[in-house]
């Protein structure tokens, strides 16, 4: 254990680092107490868990690595391109052309049509729902006003946070506009994830064709690869405030629950070296091919990256920790990203991943159990506390606001999560069994979603 602690303590310092430069470099009014009081918290943990590995560490080594990760985020920022070099300006009327990389509804339920330009991107709101596109689709839009990204509150900077993916500038298509997508039958490759996302979605669409399904169409999307653009404003809320939020977000758990169903499914092959070594290419394989169709976000990848150093320690035939694939994950995010540690979904997925490894098996032991479904239960209330501990604060330090039935909500819904996991593979493919067989498993899935709705609207109001 102690080896881990090292590990996690360079991980920590390495991070405490690139938050400090990021602080100093881009803080904002609205953003000092919040920045502030996260990495004083970050430091506070580093100086502990340097105590408790009880050895003496030189201190040219504490001081390496939050100047590596300070380095890389100042690095990162230094060379980040600026609005003096968009191609875009404000303008009443301009034409836009650019490979199309994504789209949907934004949160005032406007379509729009993300943009790539040469060296950046830029999002065109308002065009006609009718118009058919795919990711990868060549795009002119003519007679579109374009204005500089503007701040909408004093409390989140969101000019900041759209320049950080590289758009300085917002377009609207008008009365007077004209939109020509030119199809694309050989897009390049780092689009075809998204052509996949978008046939998937439609095929949900076909799956539970009905109006009363909407609602339900909305969490599985949710649920299979993150899209949240269609879920209605008070449902998201109701899930906010009910403190399952996370549930409807693609996180760690989601490729957890395939890396376990992966695992035994294998399970029947044998457990010989060579059978060992295969199982582990194979399961790395279907991570990272998941991970790539949802798009990479970050609370994914992190458990890709995780979960492919556990593995690579197999194929190593060295022992595997979770402590120490979460520690070198995290640093591996960070280089490839700098600007991820400052994100709420990093934080909370490794404050998460933290309590798992250090915490919840304190809590589990305090409670020994015989009969499996009370182990179960058990299991869920450790863990569900374990990471309240360490993600509470973080979400207070956001938001403002502590979801107190966040445990009830995750001991009613994790289950859920599960069975309409399980079913949304079975929904898409009942419809090759006739119109008896896809009703029935469209009927099935939608009672369970409403289920799940419903418990966390009930928990929301108590």
């Amino acid at each position: 254990m102690r080896r881990e602690l090292y590990l996690l303590a360079a991980a920590l310092l390495f991070i405490s680092g690139n938050l400090t430069a990021g602080y100093i470099l881009s803080c904002t009014a609205g953003s000092i107490r919040t920045a502030a009081a996260l990495i004083f918290l970050t430091c506070i943990a580093d100086i502990a868990l340097i105590f408790l590995i009880k050895r003496r560490i030189p201190w040219i080594v504490l001081t390496v690595f939050p100047f590596l990760g300070a380095s890389g985020a100042a690095a990162h920022e230094f060379f980040r391109p600026g609005p003096g070099t968009s191609s875009l300006s404000a303008s009443r009327s301009m034409t836009v052309r650019g490979i199309i990389s994504d789209g949907g509804l934004s949160s005032s339920g406007r379509p729009f049509l993300e943009v790539e330009l040469e060296g950046e991107s830029t999002i065109i709101y308002n065009i006609p729902p009718e118009v058919q596109w795919m990711p990868g689709d060549t795009v002119m839009a003519a007679g579109v006003g374009c204005s500089r990204v503007e701040n909408f509150t004093p409390d989140f900077d969101y000019r900041r946070w759209m320049e950080r993916q590289g758009i300085f500038y917002t377009c609207f298509f008008r009365y007077n506009s004209s939109l020509d997508i030119r199809p694309c039958t050989s897009p390049p490759l780092r689009f075809v994830p998204a052509r996949m996302r978008e046939r998937f979605s439609s095929a949900v669409d076909r799956a539970m064709p009905s109006e009363e399904m909407a609602e339900t169409r909305a969490v599985v999307k949710a649920l299979a690869y993150g899209y949240q653009d269609e879920i209605p404003s008070e449902t998201e809320e109701t899930f906010r405030q009910s403190g399952a939020i996370h549930l409807l977000a693609l996180s760690g758990m989601h490729l957890g629950l395939l890396y376990g169903v992966l695992t035994h499914l294998l399970a029947f092959a044998g457990n010989s070296p060579a059978v060992r070594r295969a199982r582990s290419v194979l399961i790395i394989l279907v991570l990272w091919a998941f991970t790539i169709f949802t798009g990479c976000g970050v609370s994914i990848l992190r458990a890709a990256v995780m979960f492919s150093i556990y593995e690579a320690g197999a194929l190593l035939g060295r022992t595997r920790s979770g402590v120490d694939s979460m520690a070198l994950s995290a640093i591996i995010i960070t280089v490839a990203e700098p600007d991820a540690p400052s994100g709420l979904s990093f934080q909370l997925s490794y404050a998460a991943m933290t309590a798992i490894f250090l915490i919840y098996p304190h809590l589990r032991a305090i409670v020994p159990t015989r009969g499996k479904v009370l182990g179960n239960i058990v299991d869920v209330c450790a863990m569900t506390v374990a990471c309240q501990i360490t993600t509470a604060p973080i979400i207070y330090l956001h938001f403002g606001t502590f979801a107190f039935f966040s445990l009830l909500a995750n001991l009613l819904c994790t289950p859920l999560v599960s069975i309409a996991m399980a079913l949304i593979p079975a929904a898409l493919a009942a419809p090759w069994l006739g119109e008896g067989a896809a009703a029935a498993a469209a009927g099935v899935l939608s009672a369970v979603i409403k289920i799940f709705i419903d418990i966390n609207n009930v928990i929301s109001h108590l």
